[in-house]
């Protein structure tokens, strides 16, 4: 099903509103992933509860990024006309995946 330009529309503001949203959380998370000081007064398992809760934070960081890289593929995607088609099969991806996940460059088949 070809989107209509209405849907394209809507489904540009949901990409720019996430977009948006994730910067934020990327410009406000910077303290979670800071390095552990070792001359820091805690106790062994506190400093590698510590670690290991950086790690975590650096990981949520990561796929914050990628999902900012893709979300923007998305929106070049829809200024360039390119939205909505599978990059393998080039069928049309469904609307309701693209409601969920505007950034999906696949269809459902494709992408499972």
């Amino acid at each position: 099903m070809v989107l209509s330009i209405d849907d394209i529309i809507k489904l540009e503001q949901i990409a720019s509103e996430e977009l948006e949203r994730l910067q934020k959380e990327i410009a406000g998370s910077g303290d979670e992933v800071a390095a552990i000081s070792p001359d820091k007064a805690i106790g062994r398992l506190s400093r590698l509860d510590a670690m290991q809760m950086q790690q975590v934070a650096k990981a949520a960081q990561r796929r914050r990024e990628d999902r900012v890289t893709a979300l923007q593929n998305a929106l070049d995607r829809i200024d360039s006309g390119r939205f909505g088609q599978c990059e393998l099969c080039k069928e049309w991806i469904s609307l309701d995946r693209l409601k969920a996940q505007p950034e999906a460059s696949r269809c459902g088949d494709c992408a499972g």
